[in-house]
């Protein structure tokens, strides 16, 4: 028999590629390479059953088609082309394989495909078109069903239902807008892959439940798309490459499970939304590069020893972490103007880490609820000679044995900033480096043994002309040491409690 190669060869080969490429980023590398009867289909010499239909409609209204085929190595070929077409196809055992070409607008289509290594293309041409494939079966050792469809036209939905896990869905290419994708996969080893999304206001949703799922998107160019992910389980992976647009809204969550992985690599564009979501311990979200304006990011983890690591270039951003738990990291790179920063963290033995803004008018509110916290915001490393100006940063810390660190220029002054740092507890440290004019400094330090003072163990600094100091701490033990350099100073200590000591030299 004979097969049309022109569709099939093209998209097997770029599925067999994905299926290469995530099962070389698995968590688990014993993962076999997609068998189904679709990433074999040129070696399949001979079938039980063969179908091969063509429908065309005409002036008077669309055609209607049922089949079901039972066995081994089926195959149905279908081509429709025309509107108002309904075409439903039922396969039942192993090694089947449909292929679906459907070319105009208002079409219906049903497959469904019960067995192991079962594979279903889709080639769809046209506006308002739904297909619903669905697919079933325990394979062996990771080997099941295989679902590809490649896409172009308008307001299409598209349904794939993947099950016992072991599957493989691959999005290859869609152009158009207002598109409907949703797919769901249970079990092990399943993979989803969105080669390529280009159009506007498309809604893209993967629901994966097991443990080892892998879930990329590759390429997103476009304005106003959504594209919802939930992986519920152990070691499953996210990984978004490149968004690229405007408007657009990228929501994960990873519910009920351990060791989760989202990787963001680009996002490039103003007014998108990314939401992270992530439930379980060992959890981590790490974000290369987001660049644009008006941008918001919002990642919320609950469990220990989670991590979120993001870089921000733009003006006018919002990026929101929470993190509930112990062991916590957390670090953001920002470099832009009018940006806001919120971090939350609550538990023992967290760190939050803002380094290397530089701008002007952006806001950072770090809060630590816990023991043993630590709170780094250094505008000028690794880079000494950044500047930031109009700032504000506002850092409150309840606990015992919490530490602040603030670095605000080396080379260049960095002026008209405000500080205002609050710990409650025992034992905190603040480390202070300051260099510009018209800075505003406010300590508020409630415990015992408290101190004041700068890097490596030395007297805090601040440079600069016309700057206000406040500190005040109350407490047993409370230090305050330091060196300002410059005119005009305004510098105000309170010390409440026993054994206090203040040392303040002006140059």
């Amino acid at each position: 028999m004979k097969f049309s190669k022109s569709i099939v060869s093209c998209a097997i080969a770029l599925a067999l590629t994905h299926s290469v490429t995530a099962h070389a980023e698995a968590k688990s590398d014993n993962k076999p390479l997609s068998t189904s009867a679709l990433s074999q289909v040129e070696r399949v010499s001979g079938t039980s059953n063969e179908l091969k239909l063509s429908q065309t409609s005409g002036s008077q209204g669309g055609n209607e088609l049922a089949s079901v085929q039972l066995g081994t190595s089926n195959l149905t070929d279908v081509t429709t082309v025309g509107d108002n077409n309904i075409t439903e196809a039922d396969q039942n055992g192993t090694g089947n394989v449909a292929i679906i070409t459907t070319t105009g607008n208002n079409n219906n289509q049903v497959y469904s495909q019960d067995g192991e290594s079962n594979g279903a293309l889709t080639e769809l041409t046209g506006d308002d078109n739904a297909i619903d494939i669905q697919q079933s079966g325990s394979g062996i050792l990771g080997i099941n069903n295989e679902a590809i469809n490649v896409i172009n036209g308008d307001q299409n939905t598209i349904t794939v239902s993947q099950g016992s896990g072991g599957q493989w869905f691959y999005n290859l290419n869609m152009q158009g807008s207002q598109n409907e994708v949703s797919a769901t996969q249970s079990g092990t080893w399943n993979e989803a892959t969105l080669e390529s999304v280009q159009g506007d206001m498309n809604q893209i949703t993967l629901d994966q439940n097991g443990v080892y799922n892998q879930y990329k998107i590759v390429s997103l160019q476009g304005n106003e798309n959504e594209i919802e992910s939930s992986q519920s389980g152990n070691f499953n992976v996210i990984s978004v490459e490149t968004v690229i647009g405007d408007d657009n809204q990228v929501e994960i969550e990873q519910s009920e499970g351990d060791s989760n992985t989202v990787n963001v690599f680009e996002i490039t564009g103003d007014n998108n939304e990314l939401s992270i979501d992530q439930e379980g311990s060992t959890n981590t979200f790490a974000s290369d590069l987001l660049v644009g304006n008006d941008n918001e990011v919002m990642t919320e983890q609950r469990g220990d020893e989670n991590k979120v690591q993001a870089d921000v270039v733009g003006d006018n951003n919002e990026f929101t972490a929470m993190q509930i738990g112990n062991g916590n990291e957390m670090y953001l790179g920002v470099a832009g103007e009018n940006n806001e920063f919120s971090a939350t963290q609550v538990g023992d033995a967290n760190i939050a880490h803002v380094a290397n803004f530089n701008g002007s008018d952006n806001d950072v509110d770090v809060t630590q609820t816990g023991d043993e916290n630590e709170v780094v915001v250094q505008s000028s490393y690794p880079d000494v000679s950044l500047a930031s100006n109009d700032n504000a940063v506002d850092i409150s810390q309840s606990g015992t044995g919490n530490g602040v660190v603030v670095t605000m220029s080396s080379v260049f002054d960095s002026s008209s900033n405000q500080v205002d740092i609050a710990q409650s507890g025992e034992f905190n440290a603040i480390d202070l480096m300051l260099e510009g004019s018209r800075n505003m400094l406010d300590i508020t330090q409630n415990g015992s043994n408290n101190f004041v003072m700068g890097m490596g163990s030395e007297a805090f600094i601040i440079n600069g002309d016309d700057n206000a100091f406040t500190v005040s701490q109350i407490g047993d033990g409370n230090l305050v040491q330091g060196g300002i350099t410059g005119s005009g100073q305004n510098i105000t200590v309170t010390q409440v409690g026993d054994n206090n000591v203040a040392t303040i030299t002006q140059q």
